[in-house]
């Protein structure tokens, strides 16, 4: 299949072979799959979904799998089978094969952000996202590797994070290492509102947007968008972590509402760093879904945020490792 492809070429073998995160590579290999995936007509069902039952082997498998079926069918009615090299696959069954292989290497953080992207830019709504432990638990049975298969199945209850923070904090580089320790492997859903406002204008994550999307009316929308997301996956027991400033209370309380609504765990971290590093870290981006600039980064100080008493709030500027320990703490204690 065409995730084998991927699987199998240099990208993806040069960052088993790394240590750290290399997000460019991952970013690559998810584009390069959704490019492929789009590239390739729908495929009739039902051969790929009688194929599954064989597959799945252990009982959490086939307990999932008859869980999962009926979206399943949904997929392929709604032609997210498609005809692949080596025959007729879910296209999320396709992108399971490499995330299996990054997870089979203890590289459970590298899994998450390889998932992620590919649904910024090849949406699958809330179900998809559902569907993929059980696809990467299938993968890893066929890899011989059957602990790995039982541990990703393995009940997770879902919670909601959400890290806000002015712009420059570290917002999306914390997100993207929280996810993978909410929920089943691939971990949580990570939402990013700059990602919501480039869907909506109808233009790839790090397409620069000129200022006139930059309105209250667009922010609503945005928020909006992402809300409304987070509420689906929440609604499949997916995790979530929304990634966004939450500059205004009425955007928290939103969030906290989504949470108490699905009877799930709420963690709100918020971010702070003087204004000079803010500055740094915006002026240093690049290929970046977020287009903020040290403008932006002056006007966000000169506003306030309002009540954070709910909120964990941990200083930015210092090492990733310890914002990082920082955050994990917060999201042992007892949440609201």
């Amino acid at each position: 299949m065409a995730a084998r492809a991927a699987a199998g070429s240099p990208l993806l073998e040069s960052l088993l072979g790394e240590p750290g995160i290399d997000v460019p590579i991952l970013r690559r290999i998810a584009d390069t799959l959704g490019r492929r995936h789009a590239a390739v007509p729908p495929a009739t069902a039902q051969p790929f979904l009688g194929q599954l039952p064989a597959l799945a082997h252990l009982p959490a498998q086939r307990s999932e799998l008859h869980r999962q079926f009926d979206h399943l069918v949904r997929r392929g009615q709604q032609g997210r089978v498609r005809q692949l090299p080596g025959g007729a696959a879910d296209v999320l069954f396709d992108l399971a094969r490499p995330g299996a292989e990054l997870l089979g290497h203890a590289l459970g953080l590298e899994a998450s952000v390889l998932a992620n992207r590919y649904l910024d830019v090849t949406p699958q709504g809330s179900t998809g996202w559902a569907m993929l432990p059980l696809f990467l638990s299938l993968h890893a049975a066929g890899s011989l590797d059957t602990r790995l298969a039982e541990t990703i199945l393995e009940p997770a209850p879902a919670r909601l994070i959400a890290v806000g923070g002015l712009s420059g904090t570290g917002k999306s580089t914390l997100a993207q290492w929280l996810a993978p320790r909410a929920g089943r492997a691939p971990g949580a859903r990570v939402l990013r509102s700059d990602v919501f406002r480039k869907r909506l204008a109808g233009v790839a994550p790090e397409t620069r947007l000129p200022p006139g999307h930059y309105t209250p009316r667009s922010d609503r929308d945005t928020y909006e968008a992402m809300f409304q997301s987070a509420d689906d996956h929440l609604a499949c027991g997916s995790s979530v972590i929304l990634d966004a400033v939450f500059m205004n209370r009425s955007e928290r309380d939103v969030a906290l509402a989504l949470a108490l609504k699905a009877r799930v765990p709420f963690t709100g971290i918020w971010l702070e760093a003087p204004e000079r590093d803010r500055i740094a870290r915006v002026t240093a981006r690049e290929n970046d879904a977020s287009d903020a600039t040290a403008t932006v980064v002056r006007d966000q100080s000169r506003r306030s945020v309002g009540e954070l008493a709910t909120w964990h709030r941990i200083r930015a500027n210092r090492p990733l490792e310890l914002i990082v320990a920082a955050a994990r703490g917060a999201l042992e204690r007892r949440p609201a």
